[in-house]
């Protein structure tokens, strides 16, 4: 009884596994893991910064320094959430009944859109709290960031700025990465239809060159035959003319007239 369930359950297992394989799932539902593992990548950032912080033994330096670190990772976590929200809610799930190029072209440049779009958040967010952080904190902070004070608001507000122009540039990247993937995949078939259609053609002269020459032997050889044939009747038919005015002339009595007996002495010579 117990072999009966587990061979149905192994067999309800295959169904499905297979019905999941044969089905659009089989590329979109891995595929769609690819955004997650993009908002977890901007989730480890300020962790790295924590590590490398640690590694620096920024901590034992006190002070100010290490309270503007801490600070600095908590603006790169944020950075890091936000960017982590805008990936992770800017997934598509795409729920098609056939897997075509322009599917899989149109996932990719979602796909790298997006990852633009979440550097934009966090470039902004990052850059303008850690600028923040440095004119707060003064000279010791200031002096890691060129020109002082004006190195610290350039990095605000070029953080701004910078993540305000990505985010359009993302759009950007995912509409020239459709464009520019379509145009190298016809690129690739017409080429690839060239080298097929030439590689018939060639395989087509080929072909039809060695049945030609196999024709022109199979003539030939024919030709040769007849030839042979007709030859060799020539000669029978010779010699059963020979043999055939030889009977007459032996048939004709010698005895009755000189001339028959001059011919046979003639053709006996």
């Amino acid at each position: 009884m117990s072999s009966a369930n587990e061979n149905s359950q192994k067999k309800k297992f295959m169904g499905t596994y297979l019905n999941f394989v044969d089905s659009t799932r089989f590329f979109t539902t891995p595929f769609s893991w690819l955004y997650l593992i993009v908002a977890l990548a901007f989730l480890a950032i300020p962790v790295l910064l924590l590590v490398q912080g640690i590694r620096w033994e920024i901590f034992s330096w006190g002070g100010k320094l290490a309270f503007a670190f801490v600070l600095t990772v908590i603006a790169a976590l944020a950075g890091a959430v936000l960017a982590f929200v805008v990936a992770w809610n800017g997934r598509k799930t795409n729920s098609v009944s056939k897997i075509t190029i322009e599917l899989i072209i149109d996932s990719i440049a979602d796909l790298l859109g997006l990852i633009t779009k979440a550097a934009a958040h966090f470039i902004g967010v990052f850059g303008f709290l850690a600028g923040l952080i440095a004119l707060i904190f003064g000279e010791e902070l200031l002096s890691m960031i060129p020109f002082g004070y004006f190195g610290g608001v350039a990095v605000m507000i070029g953080s701004l700025i910078g993540g305000y122009a990505l985010v359009w540039i993302s759009k950007l990247v995912k509409f020239l990465f459709a464009k520019l993937a379509r145009i190298f995949v016809m690129v690739v078939v017409q080429v690839f239809k060239f080298v097929v259609l030439h590689a018939i053609g060639v395989i087509y002269n080929f072909i039809a060159h060695i049945i030609r020459q196999l024709f022109d032997y199979f003539f030939i050889l024919i030709q040769a035959m007849v030839d042979y044939m007709v030859n060799g009747l020539k000669v029978v038919i010779a010699l059963v003319a020979r043999l055939g005015r030889f009977l007459l002339a032996y048939a004709a009595s010698p005895f009755k007239c000189k001339e028959l007996n001059d011919a046979k002495v003639t053709y006996n010579e």
